[in-house]
């Protein structure tokens, strides 16, 4: 008989199938809300090592609170069955995109690593996590009504892996799609961490920037065997009319060795903006650049003056989320990017610049993202200064460019999106929770949704009064 029903979450359809359990869409039993629910097979859910681990994980998954992350609701078991209840993502993900567009724009590339970079970063540092089956499948992209993109989830922590550690590679239906981003240590069954999430978020940037994986096979034994002995590709030669100063961020980042790769996602986010910006003297090494604070005085600043001769430095201020080894849960979305610009001085006076760059040794954990520190000097003018160009201050929904992730307009108001390319909305972070359905003040408004990170906005009910809603 079809159930209806579990554990009190009325079934609306079903999102999908595999070997270790069903998908479902439902409706929370008391709030008005629809979450994803993963129900386990029962003959792994009767596995006690499983059933244990699975407990665990969802425990450490709860406490993983971030932007980019499906956020884990509630998990329990229903006639001898495991399940578990987390955000419902509606839209699409990379693998779709690449399946119906083939190769992505750098800036929505940039905007997908970063996101599922942050994930990771995020999930290491707070409670060693790591996702283990890092690929554009399990990258989701949340879409409104009006096909905008509104949040980027890293998705699929890892329910499935649980019952891997158990039992072998090729029984648990790992397929070829999983397999052409698995790092080599995870391949081989050694001790695993970040690096190896890095190293399929190499894999995975390599797809979305070129649309073919780095790593190919017609069977599963020569793709492991690809990724064992094969040498990373170049970039260049899948995609010609990207800068080829990205190639030693690839060769790099898909090192054999975990050593030789990048040490956190932040890292090999930075090395990629570096490269599309041009630059050919990539970082090497665990090194960091680390931001000099002069006593020069820094010309004042506005988001939207910039300079002809500016070089978009990106300092990703950011960390993240991630994934872990026994339960699915998703999610994660953009890096917040905030660059450090050459910008229009609003003195009279010429001003020369002179940047600084120290190093520092630090520890694979480190998540220290690179930083160039430029120091101003005011000189004696010789010629009559350039006229200074003023940008018109952006609108909601206008286009942002990959130089202007992390821009603020001048009001505070909008911020540049990684997430969608767009100048958006940032008001509600200024605002307190609110409670869905409650009573507001100011229509228009926009507040985070308490418990989730839904926004609402203050709208008008049929009645006339004002409540908070989506």
């Amino acid at each position: 008989m079809e159930m209806t029903e579990i554990a009190g979450y009325r079934i609306l359809r079903t999102l999908g199938a595999g070997g270790m359990g069903q998908v479902f869409l439902v409706e929370h039993p008391r709030l008005p809300r629809r979450d994803a629910l993963k129900l386990l097979d029962a003959g792994v859910s009767r596995n006690s090592e499983f059933k244990a681990r699975f407990q665990r994980e969802a425990d450490l998954l709860a406490q993983l609170s971030h932007p980019n992350i499906v956020t884990l609701y509630d998990r329990g078991e229903y006639d001898g069955r495991l399940w578990a209840t987390m955000e419902f993502v509606e839209g699409t993900d990379a693998g779709q995109l690449l399946e119906s567009t083939g190769p992505l724009s750098p800036t929505r590339v940039m905007s997908l690593v970063a996101s599922a970079g942050s994930a990771l970063d995020y999930a290491w540092r707070k409670q060693r996590i790591t996702h283990r089956d890092v690929k554009p499948a399990n990258i989701l992209l949340a879409i409104d009504d009006h096909d905008t993109v509104e949040a980027v989830k890293l998705a699929d922590f890892g329910i499935a892996k649980a019952a891997e550690e158990t039992t072998t590679l090729t029984s648990t239906g790992i397929t070829v799609g999983t397999l052409a981003y698995m790092s080599p240590e995870a391949i081989e069954g050694a001790e695993i961490d970040n690096r190896s999430d890095i190293y399929s978020l190499g894999c995975t940037a390599f797809h979305l920037f070129s649309g073919q994986a780095p790593f190919t096979g017609k069977t599963m034994t020569a793709l492991m065997s690809a990724h064992l002995n094969g040498e990373p590709p170049s970039l260049s030669k899948f995609a010609p009319h990207l800068p080829a100063t990205l190639d030693s961020v690839f060769t790099r980042v898909l090192s054999r060795e975990p050593d030789s790769r990048y040490s956190s996602c932040a890292e090999f986010v930075a090395a990629l903006s570096d490269a599309l910006d041009g630059r050919t003297t990539p970082l090497t090494g665990p090194a960091y650049a680390q931001t000099i604070v002069g006593t020069h005085s820094v010309p004042g600043r506005h988001p939207h003056h910039r300079s002809s001769s500016r070089r978009n430095r990106w300092i990703t201020a950011v960390s993240a989320l991630a994934a872990t080894a026994v339960l699915a849960v998703g999610g994660a979305a953009a890096y917040a990017y905030f660059q450090q610009r050459d910008e229009t001085p609003t003195a009279s006076a010429p001003i020369t610049q002179t940047t600084v760059t120290t190093h520092v040794t630090s520890t694979p954990s480190t998540t220290t993202a690179p930083a160039i520190a430029t120091v101003y000097e005011q000189v004696t003018p010789t010629e009559e200064p350039e006229p200074v160009t003023v940008t018109p201050e952006p609108v909601e929904g206008q286009e942002c460019g990959l130089d202007q992730f992390g821009d603020i307009s001048a009001d505070g108001t909008l911020f540049c999106s990684a997430e969608n390319g767009a100048w958006t909305d940032r008001t509600h972070q200024s605002r307190p929770a609110v409670t869905y359905g409650t009573e507001c003040s100011e229509p228009g408004a926009r507040a985070r949704i308490s418990g989730t990170d839904a926004i609402a906005t203050c709208e008008s009910d049929t009645d006339g009064t004002l409540t908070w809603g989506y």
